[in-house]
């Protein structure tokens, strides 16, 4: 029993010891940048993981001393991914089409305006129009009018 508790001591201490001294280095950055975009009832959520990773082991010379300079040899490996996510947000959907119809209703409600304003115009003109010629009407008899003594216009004839 003795010997075994020993010997599974030994065994443990020495795995542990060469695991030990295992010269690598190893550096893991990851950056996840996240954009939102809303484009009407859409809405687009746009991720982009860029992972750069540094692997490498360290480089001693076996010569016995202590403080050794060591060197490194490591091999940059960068990544990106991107997912992009569509969604339709239904609470924006609705107060789009609130919008457009009451846009819609505003239009309608100008070129009724519009029309009536036109309308109004056209009536006033045509008072003038008419007014117009019955004041030309009335200039023509004035001037056509003669006094007492005064011979009525004769048109002349053509030959004369």
């Amino acid at each position: 029993m003795k010997n075994i508790l020993l010997l599974s001591l030994c065994l443990i201490l020495g795995i542990g010891f060469t695991t030990a001294q295992e010269n690598k280095t190893i550096k893991k950055e990851t950056t996840v940048k996240k954009v939102v975009k809303k484009e009407g009832d859409k809405v687009i959520v746009q991720e982009v993981e860029a992972t750069s990773s540094e692997k490498g082991s360290v480089i001693v010379a076996d010569d016995g001393e202590e403080n050794q300079y060591f060197r490194e040899d490591t091999n940059m490996d960068q990544q990106t991914r991107t997912s992009d996510e569509f969604a339709v947000d239904e609470e924006n959907r609705k107060m789009v089409e609130a919008k457009k119809k009451q846009q819609e209703e505003e239009l309608q409600k100008s070129i009724e305006a519009a029309k009536a304003k036109a309308e109004e115009e056209r009536k006033m003109l045509e008072a003038k129009e008419a007014e117009r010629l019955r004041a030309l009407e009335e200039n023509r008899k004035k001037l056509e009018k003669r006094g007492k003594g005064i011979v009525k216009l004769q048109k002349k004839k053509k030959g004369n």
